[in-house]
């Protein structure tokens, strides 16, 4: 009779080689990775993203408007420094359980259109470019959780 006992220690670490690369495949499709608890923050980038863009595709009724604003409610509201209706539109669009800052940068300047004191803690921010009164207007809406004052 041979001798196979070389045979059966490859053969052993063979099969612990792979129970090992097993088990470490199970850990690291099972485990959460470390920004699995980041999901709140993208939902608040997500939210703010779709809202904008929401109200950017927005068509004024009004075709003269619409016409010059390029079919756009949000660059409207802009060229008419319409704030409130802006203000307005996000409150009722975005759950009270989140609040906002809306700041925007055109041409040279730069102006806060709903302003809201950012809090310390986590802040996701959603960008929008608009095109309104002839300007590229850069707009950074600032979310968090917490309840909105009026």
């Amino acid at each position: 009779m041979k001798n196979t006992k070389g045979q059966m220690h490859v053969l052993e670490v063979l099969l612990v080689g792979v129970l090992f690369t097993s088990a470490v495949n199970v850990a690291v499709n099972i485990l959460p990775t470390s920004d699995a608890d980041n999901s709140e923050q993208s939902d608040l980038y997500f939210s703010g993203m779709e809202i904008l863009e929401i109200l950017d595709n927005w068509e004024p009724s009004n075709s003269d408007i619409s016409a010059k604003h390029n079919g756009s409610t949000l660059s409207w509201w802009l060229a008419t420094n319409n704030d409130s209706a802006i203000k307005q539109y996000l409150d009722a669009g975005l759950p009270s359980s989140i609040s906002y800052r809306l700041e925007a940068t055109h041409g040279s300047q730069n102006e806060v259109i709903v302003d809201r004191e950012i809090p310390d803690g986590e802040v996701s921010t959603s960008f929008r470019l608009v095109w309104s009164d002839n300007e590229l207007w850069d707009l950074s809406l600032h979310l968090w959780y917490g309840y909105r004052e009026a």
